[in-house]
């Protein structure tokens, strides 16, 4: 990996040119995801009447609501705050704010198609009355998705068409948007549609397929499924929490499993070099009884709105775990409550690290045992520091830069830079692409390493071989950290992970969660 400025040239742009031109409906499974997304948004800017849905704009809405995460669940109170129905049925809507002015509206949305849109996004009415801010990114990224059909483009960009969205869902919205591309090939629409994938095993039957890499557009060369996947857990199953203790196996893009290693990875390739501590096992009897977070019938709820319901759980030292749910479930609430920054912990018997909230618990001495990474703090992520100085930031319970770190710890996070493939550790965090940016503050979190580390989505928009050093790097760490992540993706977390948390969505916003 190394940075670079993502330029495109004419040729390329003629090259998307040609292939819209063929193929009016196409998706393209790219890594390279900034420079593709450059050439297809000069593409639509020339365009009229284009509808894009992407990342950019979901967090757009997010940081201009609450410029920081946490302040979600505080500005939940406000009652001027928009609400779903102004986002998608007000003839203008602004995104303004006391903190945020935005003098261009969003597209005008034509409300006949309302009850259509709510369906290709899996939602019900009730979402109308829902404040934006109490939306999970999943959420969010659906009601943008039925404001998309609304606004009766002639060209929609969707990329990353799958990110941050659940299992069931995906395959809903690809039948979906196979239906939509089949209906414009028949000359039922005249919809051009342009999908980004970040993800190989995401391409869906009934669209050409290209593939994007080395400014080069290739049809691709692999079988596209008959039909689109079915996800192994569908969520009409699950009507409570569900908590399965898992059987240690190797992640299937690692060659080789590392149980009953001392977590060393070989020198040429890992974080190790003579500076990382080598990891000792704990002995069971140490461990098994080591609470360290215990959450006993808690609830949490917005108004009408259900997001946790008598979830009785507990994290013991020792123990890995991945956190499973459908949008709107509750997952970023509950890491929420982890942190202590969600309000309703001093209404719920919770107890973290050993402390209660409003009983001894101090937040910031709590917050500095943690480890802690969401796409949500990458996007929000504004210090102008470099590389190195990023990673030691780690160190201390401070985004900003550290003082009087030590040479030991120094040379560690060069260690930990050149394992992820970042060479020069001088180069300025500003400079690195979303997904690079990712990486590195993935790794701030973890380089201390903390007692727990704290990991929403972390391999959300990630290539298969970053995946596999970050799982390396987590597999590492388990030896002497807990670990919690969060993942839309089945069994896609390191071999270290002991438990999984599956958890229920409780309000009926979605039709097919009514009866749970």
């Amino acid at each position: 990996m190394y940075v670079r400025f993502s330029t495109f040239t004419g040729m390329e742009f003629k090259r998307f040119e040609a292939l819209i031109e063929k193929f009016p409906q196409v998706q393209i499974f790219s890594t390279e995801g900034e420079d593709l997304d450059r050439v297809i948004m000069h593409f639509l800017n020339q365009r009229e009447n284009v509808s894009v849905m992407s990342e950019a704009i979901q967090r757009k809405i997010q940081h201009a609501l609450a410029p920081f995460w946490q302040q979600r669940f505080i500005s939940l109170h406000d009652e001027e705050a928009p609400l779903v129905r102004n986002l998608l049925l007000n003839k203008k809507f602004f995104l303004q704010t006391d903190r945020y002015i935005d003098d261009v509206p969003f597209p005008l949305t034509d409300p006949a198609k309302l009850p259509r849109a709510l369906e290709i996004a899996d939602l019900s009415e009730s979402i109308l009355n829902r404040k934006l801010l109490s939306l999970s990114n999943g959420e969010l990224r659906r009601v943008l998705l039925a404001r998309i059909w609304m606004e009766s483009p002639k060209w929609i960009y969707f990329n990353d068409l799958f990110g941050g969205l659940d299992p069931e869902y995906r395959v809903h919205l690809a039948e979906r948007v196979a239906e939509l591309a089949h209906d414009a090939h028949d000359g039922a629409g005249q919809v051009n549609l342009v999908v980004r994938l970040a993800r190989e095993d995401e391409l869906f039957p009934g669209i050409p397929a290209f593939v994007y890499a080395n400014k080069t557009f290739m049809q691709y060369a692999g079988e596209l499924p008959s039909e689109v996947a079915k996800p192994k857990f569908t969520k009409a199953e699950l009507k409570d929490y569900e908590i399965v203790k898992l059987t240690r196996k190797c992640h299937p893009e690692q060659t080789k499993c590392v149980e009953g290693s001392q977590g060393s990875l070989d020198s040429s390739t890992s974080p190790n070099g003579g500076v990382y501590p080598e990891p000792v096992e704990r002995a069971q009897n140490d461990t098994e009884d080591k609470v360290l977070f215990d959450l006993k019938n808690v609830n949490v709820r917005f108004g009408d709105t259900i997001v946790l319901k008598n979830l009785n759980w507990t994290v013991r030292e020792g123990e890995h775990w991945a956190v499973m749910g459908e949008n709107g479930a509750g997952k970023s609430t509950l890491l929420g409550l982890l942190t202590a920054d969600h309000p309703q912990m001093y209404c719920n018997d919770i107890t973290l690290l050993g402390e209660r909230p409003g009983h001894g618990l101090n937040i910031w001495e709590h917050k500095a045992k943690l480890g802690y990474f969401s796409p949500e703090l990458a996007l929000q992520y504004r210090e102008d520091l470099e590389l190195l100085d990023v990673l030691c930031t780690g160190f201390t319970p401070n985004l900003c830069r550290a003082e009087n770190i030590t040479w030991e710890e120094k040379a560690k996070a060069r260690e930990w830079l050149s394992y992820l493939g970042f060479d020069d550790p001088t180069v300025n965090v500003r400079k690195l692409s979303p997904i690079d940016k990712r990486l590195v503050l993935m790794a701030r979190a973890a380089i201390r390493p903390p007692k727990v580390l704290l990991l929403d989505e972390p391999s959300q928009g990630l290539k298969g071989e970053y995946r596999e050093k970050i799982f390396h790097l987590l597999d590492l760490l388990s030896k002497e950290t807990t670990i919690i992540l969060v993942s839309h993706y089945e069994e896609e977390w390191p071999p270290c992970i002991t438990h999984l948390l599956r958890m229920p969505k409780f309000s009926l916003d979605s039709p097919s969660t009514a009866g749970v």
